[in-house]
């Protein structure tokens, strides 16, 4: 497939509209065949919750990094345009609570909705129940997702499946890996608590009582090109590496 039809999202879309049409591309706002995603990580999480299903075309900011040749924007465009970008489907996370679905490519996090009290809750999957767990909360993350916030509280990362780890805990507790197709229900013994995906601002409030399934969900997130995001050739504009998705 070579999209022709692109919808631009992220930061400085003066550019990044100017390339798409140099490139000879139609720019449009509705019903695009690709999405490109002029930014870093969070662009691409936006660009996702707005565009679901449609593929995404990540592009790093030249004013921000130094871009190596291959992930110049121009290339980029030359590429997606030859039908030439390499094609990764990335597993989503499904987080259901009462008539509440939420969707994220990264992670689904449960939290203290209060800095100032901890949250009690059980956690439940194949394996049998955990006893109650005092702490932060829960990270869930995908393996593209687990090299963020996952990793800062797990200390390691999800190669395949989904993990979960569990926010300054006040007894320790490992992480747990599940694979596709398992699940891991958490109910609120005390709260209160909030449900929130990805760097979505809008949040689930979850009190006393409520219980949330995560597992990986049936879509997943087609990115084209995605080693745009992980590229060691690329440096940040201060010159230190990015972080390799």
């Amino acid at each position: 497939m070579k999209p022709q039809r692109v919808a631009v999202a992220g930061d400085d879309l003066p550019v990044a509209i100017a390339a798409v049409k140099r490139a000879g591309l139609q720019l449009v706002q509705r019903d695009p065949q690709a999405v490109l995603c002029h930014g870093g990580d969070g662009t691409l999480l936006r660009a996702e919750r707005e565009w679901p299903g449609v593929p995404k075309v990540p592009a790093r900011i030249a004013s921000r990094a130094r871009l190596c040749p291959d992930h110049q924007l121009e290339a980029v465009l030359r590429r997606l345009g030859d039908g030439a970008l390499s094609r990764d489907e990335l597993p989503l996370l499904v987080a259901q609570v009462g008539a509440w679905r939420l969707e994220a490519l990264n992670d689904i996090v449960l939290r203290n909705d209060n800095a100032a009290t901890a949250v009690r809750l059980v956690a439940r999957t194949a394996a049998g129940e955990s006893g109650e767990i005092t702490g932060d909360g829960v990270v869930c993350a995908t393996p593209f997702g687990s090299t963020g916030y996952f990793r800062s509280v797990a200390r390691s990362i999800v190669e395949d499946g989904f993990g979960v780890a569990f926010s300054n805990s006040t007894e320790p507790v490992e992480p747990v890996r599940l694979s596709p197709g398992e699940s891991i229900e958490i109910e609120i013994r005390r709260g209160p608590a909030e449900l929130v995906r990805d760097n979505d601002p809008r949040s689930v409030n979850l009190r006393d009582g409520s219980r949330v399934r995560i597992a990986l969900g049936d879509r997943t997130a087609v990115v084209l090109g995605l080693d745009a995001l992980g590229c060691q050739r690329c440096r940040k504009a201060d010159g230190s590496s990015f972080n390799p998705h």
